[in-house]
């Protein structure tokens, strides 16, 4: 066969398997397309999951908060119960010994009264007696008084007699009703006491009933609002667990959103990008595209873009044509430019120190647009850059010469 008929004919083949390969290819983009549809409102349904657990978590957080102030204004009633009880109890006993000492006198009183009693009756008795006495000796005239003497002195005699008796009865009595003013004395001052000692146990067992009722019903308290507290930790702690498992849903579809978005581009994040961007701006990239530890925040978190360590005040350029749809602070991308390139694209260009152009400007590609800073979440000079399809962050490399 000629050389030129074996040359041409290679050709042909090559040409008939590129045809296949690009066949193929044509096939599998709508497919891909499909999927990644499907894959992006399994995201969008994921990410609103994600939102009302945040919120339900953010919620218990705050009826925890609230049951912690709650539990500890308790404890500190209960401390303050505590110490009133501890003071009430030390008057108790102080008021127990005064008992003991009021119920000692109490029984000498008593003691006293008895004895009072028994001479009282003894002195009736006596009483009596003198009035036998005196009212026999009165029957007796004086003139046979007299008449009977056998001499002066028998006279005389026998009329002092009269008289001390007269005299001693009229002591006897005196003496009888200062008796019966102190016995009815003593038995007021026993009244008094016995009254005494009877308020003074009311008073204080009115006052340990009444501080005993307030420790129950703050106890109670306590019991149900740390019943309480315990239901909502056992809440958020499931509430926690769902959205761990939420989020890990939303990064392994995240991960099947970039893989899908590579095949319909038809790029790779491991080969060379499209070229269809320029770069931002100069500098080096410090920081991937993926997963990695939050430089701030040290915890494992997506990093949806790359960046670019540049010096302050180093210029921002347009990667492509197109408008700007945001140009302000945008939280923790501090200083913030978005802008929409048409077919889905956008790009996104954080920390910037000022801005040079506005929301809703259009620019060309390689146009000033802001400068770099460190606004935001942010350590240092740089640029965060980020490319989005539809909205999903994609890997700039992939669209970067």
């Amino acid at each position: 066969m000629p050389r030129h008929r074996r040359i041409l004919i290679a050709f042909i083949a090559v040409g008939i398997g590129l045809l296949a390969v690009a066949g193929g290819l044509i096939a599998v983009r709508p497919a891909a397309a499909d999927e990644l549809s499907d894959v992006q409102e399994k995201l969008s349904l994921t990410r609103e999951r994600i939102d009302a657990a945040r919120a339900e978590a953010k919620t218990l957080d705050g009826q925890l908060e609230s049951l912690d102030a709650r539990l500890t204004s308790i404890d500190d009633k209960l401390a303050a119960l505590g110490s009133e009880i501890a003071v009430l109890q030390e008057k108790l006993d102080i008021t127990e010994e005064k008992l003991a000492v009021v119920r000692k006198q109490l029984r000498l009183k008593k003691l006293e009264l008895a004895q009072a009693e028994r001479e009282l009756v003894l002195q009736q008795a006596a009483f009596e007696q003198r009035v036998v006495l005196t009212y026999k000796t009165r029957e007796i005239d004086y003139l046979d008084i007299v008449l009977e003497s056998s001499s002066f002195d028998d006279l005389v005699t026998r009329l002092r007699l009269v008289r001390e008796l007269v005299g001693s009865d009229n002591d006897l009595v005196a003496e009888l009703e200062a008796t019966r003013a102190r016995v009815e004395r003593e038995k007021s001052e026993i009244a008094d006491k016995e009254q005494e000692v009877s308020d003074l146990a009311h008073e204080l067992q009115t006052q340990n009933d009444r501080l005993l009722a307030l420790q129950a019903a703050e106890q109670e308290q306590r019991a149900e609002a740390a019943a309480a507290r315990a239901d909502k930790g056992q809440a958020l702690a499931a509430v926690e667990q769902n959205l761990e498992e939420l989020e890990k849903q939303e990064r392994d579809l995240l991960a099947e959103s970039q893989a899908l978005t590579g095949v319909i581009s038809g790029g790779s994040s491991s080969g060379g990008g499209s070229g269809v961007l320029i770069w931002p701006c100069s500098g080096t990239v410090v920081s991937d595209f993926g997963w990695r530890t939050h430089p701030i925040l040290g915890i494992e978190l997506f990093h949806t873009g790359i960046d670019i360590a540049a010096p302050y005040g180093t210029p921002i350029k347009a990667a492509a044509s197109g408008k700007v749809t945001m140009a302000a602070w945008y939280g923790g991308y501090g200083n913030c430019t978005i802008i929409d390139h048409g077919d889905g694209l956008s790009t996104l260009y954080a920390h910037q120190s000022s801005f040079k152009v506005a929301s809703g400007q259009s620019v060309s590609q390689g146009q000033l647009i802001g400068y770099v800073g460190s606004t935001g979440l942010s350590t240092g000079p740089h640029l965060h850059f980020e490319t989005r399809v539809n909205g999903e962050p994609v890997d700039p490399m992939r669209y970067l010469p």
